[in-house]
């Protein structure tokens, strides 16, 4: 097993494609496949994002217009509400939290593994 690093797209961390989600909105207002963009994912299904827009939508994270300017279909713009830039903010709150706990959980690994001819389980 390789143990080195991992290559797949940051939102692809469990439980945290809500949070790019929101901050690719923070960037501004758009729609699903602009957030496709934003999120550099390639692998990302479509049905997916949209069914967490819809679900983020009846939370009132996010809001939605269809836009029927321009040539072609009609597009679904989603825009972050009040209530989303909140939760936005409590992500950051969170994961600045969890960076300083995992920098700990490193710093005291890398102690074990200096020392880890002494350490046999």
């Amino acid at each position: 097993m390789d143990h080195g690093e991992h290559c797949c797209p940051p939102w692809r961390m469990r439980g945290l494609t809500q949070a790019w989600i929101l901050l690719a909105l923070a960037q501004g207002s758009a729609h699903g496949y602009e957030l496709l963009d934003r999120l550099g994912s390639e692998t990302l299904d479509p049905g997916f994002l949209y069914r967490t827009l819809r679900a983020m939508e009846e939370a009132k994270l996010v809001q939605s217009a269809w836009d029927t300017s321009g040539t072609g279909p009609a597009r679904r713009v989603y825009t972050l509400t009040d209530l989303g830039w909140d939760e936005l903010r409590t992500w950051a709150v969170h994961l600045r939290r969890l960076r300083a706990q995992l920098d700990q959980f490193l710093e005291n690994y890398a102690q074990v593994e200096g020392g880890e001819k002494d350490v046999h389980p």
